[in-house]
């Protein structure tokens, strides 16, 4: 599911960064976009004088809102990595390829063997866990390696566990957030990385290309309660409970490609009791998260017959592709291996 409008890389390793590693998950979007333009610039993927995306075309590809882009390249313009120019928009600056600095690494280092010594390590024995580390971390496994990426963590965990179920003895499936994929490709050996249709794009441009995406068709239960939503009459409310907003920007994201613009979003997190309470109140319909129905919320309201579950189940044809997929992996080892 390739847009086209770019050609996706990954971002710049914590280490190109100078960056604390446990720190990369606060890392807003519009920062990793930069990463990701500069990384094209830095590495000669986009060369001198090419022009760069515009910016509804880009805030497209990636299901952002071009203001968002606007700022990622007054960013890049502002370090000297593109320039405007009239007529054909924004185009790379000429300028030196800029090589990794050496120092950041050493200061990781440096770090590391500091708090190593702190607790009794040598610096030999930390060579040499450092290196086991990284080859265990890299090294495939007997099972095909799948990492399933959705916008939330409660849906990551849950449909992978759904996976290892389906592949039992086929697979080892982990879930994980979309924007963790470069940070767990870059530490973890996967072969497939699994996904709805919903987040394909995004998936493959975190990927960068380094492992095969698979986007997986969900059930005809979904589709139904989409089209119910998108039947709804103008004017009409609909409740959205998730565990973040996230939930509320993908309904906002289904009713835009399906036309229908009237219809007015409610939305709360699972402990906001006020905004809950005012859904109660208020919504003709009602989207339950996984995590709101865990927790009960759905028989906390007032005529539940408004209250749907937002969730879905994978269609045959989403476990068929991803069976290929891993069928493909297993003809590829240079020794079968039995399954």
């Amino acid at each position: 599911m390739s847009t086209g409008a770019m050609d996706p890389v990954l971002p710049p390793s914590a280490a190109e960064r100078g960056l604390d590693v446990e720190r990369d998950s606060d890392v807003p979007i519009s920062t990793q976009i930069y990463w990701q333009l500069a990384y094209q610039i830095e590495s000669g993927r986009l060369q001198p004088g090419e022009r760069l995306a515009p910016v509804r075309e880009l805030g497209a590809a990636l299901r952002v809102n071009p203001n968002t882009i606007r700022a990622v390249y007054r960013r890049l313009a502002d370090n000297s990595y593109v320039m405007s120019r009239h007529g054909a928009g924004t185009v790379v600056s000429d300028r030196n390829a800029r090589r990794r600095r050496p120092e950041a690494l050493g200061g990781i280092v440096s770090e590391l063997l500091r708090r190593a010594a702190q607790a009794g390590f040598t610096p030999d024995e930390v060579a040499a866990a450092a290196y086991a580390a990284a080859s265990e971390r890299k090294r495939p496994s007997r099972e095909v390696r799948v990492l399933f990426a959705e916008c939330t963590t409660a849906d990551a965990g849950y449909d992978a566990e759904r996976l290892n179920r389906e592949f039992a003895g086929l697979i080892e499936a982990e879930g994980t957030l979309l924007d963790e994929i470069p940070d767990r490709l870059e530490r973890f050996h996967y072969d497939v990385i699994a996904t709805t249709t919903f987040h394909a794009d995004e998936a493959q441009a975190f990927a960068g290309g380094r492992v095969p995406v698979v986007a997986m068709l969900v059930g005809p239960g979904y589709v139904e309660l989409v089209h119910e939503i998108a039947a709804l009459e103008e004017g009409k409310r609909v409740g959205v409970v998730c565990a973040s907003d996230r939930g509320a920007e993908n309904i906002r994201e289904t009713l835009s490609i399906a036309g229908n613009s009237g219809v007015e979003l409610l939305s709360a997190t699972v402990g906001d009791k006020e905004r809950l309470a005012l859904i109660d109140r208020t919504a003709d319909l009602i989207l339950m998260s996984r995590e709101a129905i865990a927790e009960g919320l759905d028989k906390q309201v007032h005529r539940p017959e408004r209250v749907r579950h937002w969730s879905y189940e994978f269609d045959p044809a989403g476990l068929e592709i991803l069976r290929r997929a891993i069928e493909h992996v297993v003809a590829a080892r240079p020794e079968p291996v039995r399954v």
